[in-house]
């Protein structure tokens, strides 16, 4: 039974008419896959092709005459460009790899070993990771919207299994890439890609938390553990923290409660980390994040303000449903399954507190919560259950 022949169209964004016409030939002579190769030569023309999507995989030279092929990938990913992207180079650099992969590649090559075999396994790996990619958000998408919350929870480890996998095939071509640069280079830049695999296993780690919570939430499992506990020191441990992951953005903090709060410690921090990196994700271009303190007799209230596209008005009470994410050309690509807010927005609720955003388009957006100072009444001290739906809190 003869093999059947795939069919693969590669976008190629490339200044050299003649590095186009050296990878056709590299690409005509891999076997039982056929490459029909479209060719754009400026960085205008290339950016408004890759958003036709009619091909299966984009080819970015990093340097374009006058433009870099970097700035391209990253203003492309900006604008939701979502298909795979391998940048060809023939420059040698030590960083030219990370700056690549850190602004949204899925592989790096230099031309000096663009081979056939090497090239269409480059080419086959990035795909399968970006299909991999988009089959589990969409398994998880479909899963969470059924009817019935017994079927859901039925289904969770699979959805789990289904969630691990994106990441580790990540890891994998991670780890390829690191190990033909240490094999080639033999310097310690590798560490640096290491240090992306941690990201990723980080990354995996919240997905799976978010997803338990979710789960606990409407299954009426979650427990607050509450004590007393110093507020303001569990803000600066947050933001300490957080502060470690950016360098892009300076978290600055402005005021204090001298408060003591009764709550779940754990999960309160968890509220703040969450709209910190919610701020760090949204508003990249944002130099500032503020952290903003202040309380009364009563209640502590926090606020976290950054200087990024900011939230239409219509659609600022839906970033605290499960799944939402705001899409647009104002705001980067979405990526996590959108539980967060709906997470944070529920834990709140359980503490009694409140929780709600400010924001005018293009002027920032800036998320605030209230916690009560004082434990509620004895007879209200338990952990909450069904009683508190997720649906109620949001």
């Amino acid at each position: 039974m003869p093999i059947k022949t795939q069919q693969t169209v590669v976008l190629l964004i490339e200044d050299d008419e003649e590095d186009y016409i050296l990878l056709k030939k590299v690409l005509a002579k891999v076997s039982h896959t056929h490459y029909t190769v479209i060719w754009e030569q400026r960085y205008e023309e290339g950016l408004a092709h890759m958003q036709r999507e009619d091909h299966d995989l984009c080819l970015v030279d990093y340097q374009l005459g006058a433009n870099s092929g970097i700035d391209l990938l990253k203003e492309a990913r900006r604008r939701g460009y979502n298909l795979p992207i391998i940048v060809l180079t023939g420059a040698s650099g030590e960083d030219i790899d990370i700056q690549a992969l850190q602004s949204g590649a899925d592989d790096y090559i230099t031309k000096e070993l663009l081979q056939g075999d090497l090239l269409h396994r480059l080419i086959r790996y990035a795909i399968e990771r970006r299909k991999a990619e988009q089959e589990r958000e969409r398994l998880v998408r479909e899963q969470f919207v059924r009817d019935e919350q017994e079927a859901r929870r039925n289904e969770f480890t699979s959805m789990v299994v289904h969630e691990l996998k994106t990441p580790l095939s990540s890891l994998k071509g991670y780890s390829q890439l690191l190990g033909r640069r240490c094999e080639r280079a033999q310097d310690e830049q590798g560490m640096q890609l290491a240090a992306r695999m941690d990201q990723q296993v980080n990354r995996l780690t919240n997905l799976v938390d978010d997803l338990l919570d979710i789960n606990r939430i409407e299954g009426g499992k979650l427990q607050l553990r509450e004590s007393a506990f110093a507020f303001d020191e569990l803000v600066e441990e947050v933001v300490t923290d957080i502060q470690l992951t950016t360098e892009q953005q300076s978290i600055a903090r402005e005021g204090l409660t001298h408060t003591t709060v009764w709550g779940d410690r754990e999960r309160i921090g968890q509220v703040l980390t969450n709209l910190l990196t919610n701020a760090i994700k949204y508003a990249p271009a944002s130099e500032t994040i503020l952290v903003k303190l202040s309380c009364d007799a009563h209640t502590v209230t926090t606020c976290v303000q950054d200087y990024g596209p900011g939230i239409p008005k219509e659609l600022q009470e839906r970033v605290f449903e499960p799944f939402y994410q705001i899409e647009g050309p104002s705001h980067s690509s979405p990526s996590g399954l959108g539980l967060g807010l709906a997470i944070v927005a529920d834990l709140v609720e359980r503490h009694r507190g409140r929780i709600w955003v400010e924001s005018e388009e293009g002027k920032g957006a800036t998320f605030c919560f209230t916690l009560p100072i004082a434990p509620p009444p004895t007879s209200q001290v338990h952990p909450l259950s069904s009683e508190h739906p997720m649906g109620n809190s949001l």
